[in-house]
């Protein structure tokens, strides 16, 4: 096989080789200094650091010691000769005591009662004079004064009829009340008489009603009519205000029923 490849013309003045295999010159004194370098801590430190070395301590091994006892003479003298020498003191328990039964009956029979009971026997008591009291004075015969009984008339009750009276709750006097009040037309059952009613007024400066407020049972029966009786009623003017709040309550009274008496 014939090459075809064609050699190149080399430059003058240049190596046969591409690379320069050959190594260069270097100085030894850096390596030569690191090891300077090195050497120096290395005797520094291992003149300066010491190290304790400690042997372990010995230990004492786990073991302990079983001993058997028999169930013999010999057996509970050594277990008693154990508990008494041991780290725990023994504990005198009662119960096992041999002379905890002995002790136990004579306490029992002490307790008993006597078979035969004791019966007392009952003696009279002896006689004794009494002295009779002494008196210091004779006795004398009580008077009272008679009591003389006034006959009251009954009154007839199918001639009564309950009527509204006012008394004061707050802002208004009894005084300021006026003594004859306006006749009550509406009809007064058991429950309007026995419920407690209380109103706000509000007056004005010559003492009539402007305001009329149920404080409770407004919703109830004989509500609105007891607002409308309040409203008729003129108060006597004791403040000088164009208008003021004072609180009433409503209580019920019999009364004739040819009209509302003077109270």
């Amino acid at each position: 096989m014939v090459s075809t490849a064609k050699s190149r013309p080399r430059l003058m003045n240049t190596p046969e080789r591409v690379f320069s295999w050959h190594g260069r010159k270097r100085s030894y004194f850096p390596t030569l200094l690191a090891i300077l370098v090195v050497a120096s801590a290395f005797m520094i430190l291992l003149g300066t650091v010491r190290v304790k070395v400690v042997s372990p301590a010995m230990r004492a091994p786990r073991k302990a010691s079983l001993i058997y006892l028999t169930d013999d003479l010999q057996g509970h003298a050594l277990a008693l000769q154990a508990q008494e020498g041991g780290p725990f003191p023994s504990r005198f328990e009662p119960a096992q005591w041999e002379g905890m039964a002995a002790l136990e009956s004579e306490v029992a029979a002490a307790s008993r009662g006597p078979r035969n009971p004791y019966t007392p026997t009952l003696r009279d008591l002896p006689e004794e004079k009494l002295t009779p009291p002494t008196e210091l004075s004779s006795k004398g015969e009580t008077v009272f004064p008679k009591h003389l009984l006034t006959p009251r008339a009954v009154p007839d009750l199918a001639n009564l009829k309950p009527a509204p009276t006012l008394y004061p709750l707050s802002g208004i006097t009894p005084e300021a009340i006026p003594s004859t009040l306006p006749p009550f037309s509406a009809a007064v059952d058991g429950a309007m008489s026995s419920a407690t009613w209380r109103f706000l007024v509000r007056l004005n400066s010559a003492g009539g009603v402007v305001d009329c407020v149920s404080l409770e049972k407004g919703g109830e029966a004989g509500g609105l009519e007891l607002e409308t009786w309040l409203r008729s009623i003129q108060f006597l003017t004791l403040s000088e205000k164009p208008f003021r709040w004072i609180a009433l309550g409503i209580g019920f009274i019999n009364q004739p029923n040819d009209g509302p008496d003077d109270h």
